[in-house]
């Protein structure tokens, strides 16, 4: 008769090679050659998001430009920009962000891809279907944000009164 395993039995065989170690502040922590792992916070439930640094090259006019793609960008928001302020002298090496790639279009993950690749004069990297959809969202004629949704996102946990009064 097979063995019945709980997920709890299957988590305890999980095995998390960096143990509790987190990047704090504006500091990334190297996971693997070329890969960097970066945590900024949030002013909701979800208090953080991973954002990541990866090693790259684009093709230049003369040749390979070295640097650094960003995957994922975090909320507009004064508090995000000044970490990723922090993030481009401590983090980068020298080197430039050569692209932006935004996973999808919630807005923490997306939300400062604008700003970063007009920085860095870097392309955004994002599937149709998602630009399309924060396109749509970022008009104030699709339906999307009022009040409903304000306190749609109240209730999950967003706290912040300028982020709340965007929103509506």
């Amino acid at each position: 008769q097979p063995q019945s395993i709980t997920m709890n039995q299957l988590e305890q065989r999980l095995h998390y090679p960096l143990g509790d170690t987190l990047p704090e502040g504006s500091r990334a922590l190297e996971v693997a050659p070329g890969v960097k792992w970066l945590r900024m916070a949030l002013p909701f439930a979800l208090n953080h998001i991973n954002l990541w640094l990866l090693r790259d090259a684009l093709d230049g006019p003369n040749g390979p430009v070295q640097g650094w793609s960003v995957v994922d960008c975090c909320i507009d928001r004064p508090e995000s920009r000044a970490q990723w302020e922090q993030v481009f002298v401590q983090e980068l090496e020298g080197l430039p962000i050569v692209r932006v790639i935004v996973t999808h279009m919630h807005p923490d993950h997306i939300g400062l891809a604008h700003w970063l690749c007009t920085r860095w004069n870097a392309p955004l990297w994002i599937s149709a279907t998602d630009f399309a959809a924060a396109h749509m969202a970022s008009q104030s004629t699709t339906g999307f944000g009022g009040a409903a949704a304000a306190r749609f996102f109240a209730t999950h946990g967003l706290n912040d009164p300028l982020a709340l009064e965007k929103i509506r």
